[in-house]
């Protein structure tokens, strides 16, 4: 990991990336269509360097079959010590068939958190990661009384 001494912003490397995307399971998914942007908030998982996500039939899971192309973040903040930080994946998705969802997702710890049935899979083929880690020097930190 470096540092930007001026702005004590912290670039992250792509194994620190791979380690907060792990630890988080809420991310959002950026899709553009027909020079139109969109983001959905989504629970997801990783594995073997990739994004996986469930979803219904909808506009979420259209634009991915219309464009492949996607950004999924993630962000968190620790209210004890006021740090932030923040992870952008480039990739192409994938909408995947039965057997792939049988060889690839099959024990993979993704749930819906609703329960509308969302029985489509998308894996996310990570090509680029970026990530920056810092303190919220505009924030004041919780007391913890």
């Amino acid at each position: 990991m470096t540092s930007d001494p001026r702005s004590g912003i912290e670039i992250l490397d792509d194994e620190a990336c791979w380690e907060r995307l792990r630890s988080e399971e809420l991310g959002r998914l950026a899709v553009a269509v027909a020079g139109r942007p969109d983001i959905f908030p989504i629970n997801y998982t990783v594995n073997d360097g990739a994004i996986y996500l469930r979803s219904a039939e909808g506009s979420k899971l259209v634009s991915v079959v219309i464009n492949e192309w996607v950004a999924f973040e993630i962000d968190g903040y620790v209210p004890e010590d006021n740090h932030a930080w923040s992870v952008v994946a480039h990739g192409k998705a994938e909408l995947l068939g039965n057997q792939e969802i049988e060889e690839q997702v099959e024990g993979l710890p993704l749930f819906p958190w609703n329960t509308s049935p969302k029985n489509r899979f998308i894996k996310i083929d990570v090509l680029e990661l970026s990530g920056r880690s810092f303190i919220a020097t505009g924030r004041h930190p919780r007391d913890n009384e």
